[in-house]
């Protein structure tokens, strides 16, 4: 009974108001509706410094000099010089001292430095050409150098002839250099020669061993600038020796610039005459102070050498002006290039 008012009520609406009017619905927007496209956006790069590559510090220690155990501190490696070899294919290890093979042990041990002994150098070479011209006592002197490399604990051997004077002591040379090669690598042994790069001979041969210690020094009449290093580094590679064959000659001593000339080790410049640091020359004697030494150092690194060399160690300080201790400080990254 209620229905018949509310009926009542539209009728009268409709005919009084015309046609219903249209309602105009809003437009939901789209974003409160569906989830929007994202475009993920890429990491931004990062530059990450590449690790510090720190180089071999070798260093030469004659077997007429005193052994000072602080050298370890600043070196990865030591050579000690030096035997001979015999025409007959032995060695001759007469120069070499117990005593110094026990101290030189005893600083592997502690330091893990690695020791490498030198055969031949300046005046003690005579009987390479007789050795290494017959096959029989070259591979003879071969394997005895083998089995002192190991019943000794070294980490290679170092070969300085000093020089081949033709064609064919150069060859014999290479084959001495590639059979010892041959067999010190069924053991992870290391070969490597000192060179000066006027040899006279195909610098390219000597790629056979591990290293070449370029003998930078005694060059010129400024025996050891730094010019002069670059140009004895980049004639090898010239050659065709990759740079992590190639390890950069430093002298730790002076020597007049005019004839006759002398020789004072760096010890003895800094006790005469306390040069600074900056320096290379004193009274006409030229040297490599440690700015010089620190600068090859660098350079070695730019050029991913394989170390840098020291001829001799006994030459150096043992105090704040250690030509060694400024060395090392660049070859592990400690003083910035």
């Amino acid at each position: 009974m209620k229905l018949i008012p509310a009926l009542l009520i539209l009728v009268l609406l409709s005919s009084c108001g015309g046609s219903t009017p249209h309602l105009t619905l809003p437009v939901p927007d789209a974003t409160q509706t569906a989830f929007a496209t994202l475009t993920p956006v890429p990491p931004q790069p990062t530059s990450t410094p590449e690790p510090f590559r720190s180089i071999p510090v070798i260093g030469y220690f004659p077997d007429y000099r005193q052994l000072e155990s602080v050298w370890a501190e600043h070196l990865t490696d030591i050579i000690y010089f030096s035997a001979e070899p015999r025409a007959d294919g032995t060695l001759d290890t007469s120069r070499l001292n117990e005593a110094t093979w026990q101290a030189l042990q005893k600083i592997r041990t502690e330091n893990g430095t690695r020791l490498h002994l030198s055969i031949g150098g300046w005046e003690r070479g005579s009987d390479f050409s007789a050795m290494t011209a017959d096959e029989i006592t070259r591979h003879k002197f071969v394997n005895a150098l083998t089995e002192f490399a190991l019943s000794h604990n070294l980490a290679g051997v170092d070969f300085d002839w000093e020089f081949p004077k033709d064609e064919t002591e150069f060859k014999d040379y290479i084959l001495l250099l590639t059979e010892t090669k041959e067999s010190f690598s069924r053991y992870n042994l290391l070969v490597s020669v000192a060179l000066y790069p006027e040899l006279g001979f195909p610098l390219k041969s000597f790629a056979v061993v591990d290293r070449i210690h370029i003998m930078s020094y005694d060059r010129d009449v400024k025996h050891a600038t730094y010019e002069q290093a670059v140009a004895d580094f980049q004639a090898f590679v010239d050659a065709g020796i990759p740079p992590e064959k190639l390890v950069l000659g430093i002298p730790f001593y002076g020597r007049n610039t005019k004839p006759p000339y002398r020789v004072l080790s760096y010890a003895e410049i800094m006790r005469r005459y306390q040069p600074g640091f900056q320096l290379d020359e004193v009274d006409g004697m030229f040297y490599n102070g440690i700015e010089t030494v620190q600068r090859k150092t660098c350079y070695a690194l730019r050029e991913s050498a394989g170390g840098v060399m020291i001829w001799e160690l006994a030459h150096d300080t043992l105090d704040e002006t250690s030509l060694l201790q400024a060395i090392f400080e660049v070859s592990v990254g400690r003083k910035p290039c």
